[in-house]
């Protein structure tokens, strides 16, 4: 299959990650990146949370437009397929990354570990030196509660105990399954 020319816009799938700050997210987003890239299918992969990088934080409604504008710019230049993480606390804001991916197709995947078991991941990556540590472990703990009773979520994968590559395997399966690989031009 030929990858749709730049501005012309094909058939779109995405698969939305979200979870806990230490869920795994961004491990498990390179890794299913490689499996595509090993599948040769064509995709886009990006970290919301990127977007918001700096002091202060940047609004949600911000990143979101940020992201949405991201994406657009990448389905104008023939991409059709993206995998998106992003850290969200209700539903409205699941509503709205879910809008700003524009897709026909998504899967909305919540990555999840115990409050003990993202703060230990956190501690163990951030330096002590950072001011936001701590806060960021509270939103951890308190989002490890939370965030798998989201209403739109598709699948939930708990990581405690697993390999970022076990579980990218898992979701590209559910992918598969629910037809957003067909959206995501394979390469020769």
């Amino acid at each position: 299959m030929t990858p749709p020319a730049p501005g012309e816009r094909g058939p779109t799938a995405a698969l939305i990650l979200i979870g806990s700050p230490g869920a795994g997210k961004t491990s498990v987003l390179e890794a299913l990146a490689t499996q595509h890239e090993i599948e040769r299918i064509e995709h886009g992969a990006f970290e919301a949370e990127q977007l918001s990088l700096g002091w202060p934080q940047l609004a949600v409604a911000d990143c979101v437009s940020q992201l949405q504008a991201i994406l657009s710019l990448q389905h104008d230049a023939g991409r059709t397929l993206f995998l998106v993480s992003a850290t969200v606390e209700s539903d409205e804001h699941l509503a709205a990354v879910t809008a700003a991916c524009g897709a026909q197709r998504i899967l909305v995947t919540c990555l999840t570990a115990s409050p003990e078991v993202v703060a230990a991941r956190i501690d163990a990556r951030e330096p002590d030196r950072w001011p936001g540590k701590a806060p960021l472990i509270e939103r951890a703990r308190r989002l490890a509660r939370s965030v798998r009773e989201l209403s739109e979520v598709d699948l939930v994968i708990d990581t405690e105990d697993r390999i970022p590559e076990d579980v990218a395997a898992e979701i590209f399966a559910a992918m598969r399954e629910r037809g957003l690989l067909d959206a995501g031009s394979r390469l020769q």
